[in-house]
C-alpha cells in the first residue's frame, strides 16, 4: 500500500512539474493562435471591403442604381413618376426618358413575379393616374418556366438590394443574398481573384453605335435563337406548346393579369409594349411562332382590354444601327424609341 502511494506521489510530482514547463507554451501557442484568427478575420474584412470595389462587384447592381433604396434613399428623392417601365433586359435597352420624370424599372433579368414585386413596393412613387409599360419580349408568355426557386443567386442578389426586408427574406435564399450583399468574399471565396484580376465594368447602358458586323449579327441573332431553344427546352419552335409549357403559360398570364390589377386598382394606367428588334432577329420569327409565344398570349392575358403598342416590326427602328447587337437598342435607339412611345401615350409635352 505505501509502494503504491509512493508511486501515486511520484506521478503526481511529475504531472506538476511538467505543467509549469507546458504551461508557458500553450499559453504562448493559445496566444499565437489567437493573434492569426484575429489577423485573418481583419484581413478577409479589409478584403471583403475592397472586393466591394471591384467591377465584378458592382457590375450585379448595374441596373438597380435607379431605385431609391435604404443605402442611397437621400441620393433619389424624386416622387410622383409621370411614367415607369417594368421588363426584363429588352426592357431595360428600350426606354431612355429625358423630357418627362419617368424611370426604367428594369433590373435586366426580371421575370413578371419579380416586376409585381417591384411594384409593390415602389408604387407609391408614381403618380395617380401614371403610366406602367409592360413591356413583352418573345418567350413572356412561358417565362414562368424559369421558376424564382431555381434561379441563381445573382438573380435574387439584385432585388435583395433594393426590395423591402420582408419581401426579401420570402425569397429564395433571401437571407443568403442580403449576406452576400454585404459580404460576398465570405460567401464567393472564390472571388478574392478580382481583387487581383478584376473584369471589365458593364458598360452596354453607354453604348450608342452598333458594335457588329453584318456577319456578326447574322451570328448573333442565330445565337439568341439556340439560347431560348435551350432555357426552355423547346426543339421546335413552330410546334404548338406541349401540356407542361400549357401549364407555364397558365401561369404567366395569371401574373401579368396580377400586374395588370395591381396596377387598375390602383388608378395607374398599365400599357402593354413589345419593344423593336433588328430585322435581323425578327426575320427568325414566323408569323406562326409570333402567335404561339406572342400575340395569343397577350389576347389571352389582356382581359381587361388595356392600351397594347406593337413595335416588332416598326419601320422606324429596323436600321441596324439603332442597335448594340441584333436585339438590344442602343443609347440613341433607345432616345427615339422612348420619344415615339411617348408621342403614342400623349405625353411629349410633359417635362420634369
Amino acid at each position: 500500500m505505501k509502494r503504491k502511494l509512493k508511486i501515486g506521489l511520484l506521478v503526481c510530482i511529475v504531472i506538476w512539474l511538467a505543467s509549469l514547463w507546458v504551461s508557458p507554451l500553450l499559453f504562448f501557442l493559445l496566444a499565437g493562435l489567437g493573434s492569426l484568427v484575429v489577423f485573418g478575420i481583419a484581413f478577409l474584412l479589409i478584403a471583403n471591403q475592397f472586393l466591394k470595389k471591384t467591377n465584378w462587384y458592382k457590375n450585379h447592381f448595374v441596373f438597380t442604381t435607379q431605385f431609391v433604396s435604404n443605402a442611397g434613399y437621400r441620393d433619389n428623392l424624386i416622387r410622383n413618376y409621370d411614367l415607369v417601365n417594368l421588363g426584363s433586359n429588352p426592357a431595360r435597352f428600350s426606354f431612355f426618358y429625358e423630357s418627362i420624370n419617368a424611370q426604367n424599372w428594369s433590373t435586366g433579368t426580371q421575370g413578371f413575379d419579380m416586376d409585381l414585386e417591384i411594384l409593390k413596393f415602389f408604387h407609391s412613387y408614381i403618380k395617380e393616374g401614371g403610366f406602367v409599360l409592360i413591356p413583352i419580349v418573345p418567350f413572356s408568355s412561358i417565362s414562368s418556366y424559369l421558376k424564382l426557386e431555381h434561379m441563381p443567386l445573382d438573380y435574387i442578389v439584385k432585388f435583395a438590394a433594393i426590395l423591402d426586408s420582408y419581401q426579401t427574406k420570402n425569397l429564395p435564399n433571401g437571407q443568403k443574398a442580403i449576406r452576400w450583399i454585404k459580404y460576398p468574399l465570405l460567401l464567393e471565396p472564390k472571388s478574392i481573384i478580382y481583387l487581383f484580376h478584376d473584369i471589365e465594368k458593364d458598360r452596354r447602358k453607354e453604348l450608342s453605335e452598333q458594335i457588329m458586323e453584318s456577319i456578326d449579327l447574322e451570328m448573333d441573332a442565330e445565337s439568341w435563337m439556340k439560347c431560348w431553344k435551350e432555357e426552355f427546352h423547346i426543339q421546335n419552335l413552330e410546334l404548338p406548346l406541349n401540356a407542361e409549357m400549357l401549364q407555364y403559360r397558365q401561369k404567366s398570364v395569371q401574373d401579368l393579369q396580377a400586374i395588370i390589377n395591381f396596377c387598375l386598382e390602383r388608378s395607374l394606367k398599365p400599357v402593354i409594349v413589345i419593344p423593336p428588334m433588328s430585322p435581323i432577329l425578327s426575320s427568325k420569327f414566323t408569323s406562326n411562332m409570333r402567335e404561339i409565344f406572342i400575340y395569343s398570349f397577350i389576347k389571352q392575358a389582356n382581359t381587361q382590354q388595356i392600351p397594347f403598342l406593337d413595335y416588332l416590326d416598326d419601320k422606324q427602328f429596323a436600321d441596324t444601327n439603332l442597335y448594340f447587337n441584333s436585339f438590344f437598342l442602343n443609347l440613341n435607339g433607345r432616345k427615339r424609341f422612348t420619344q415615339q412611345v411617348l408621342k403614342d401615350l400623349n405625353l411629349t409635352n410633359i417635362s420634369e
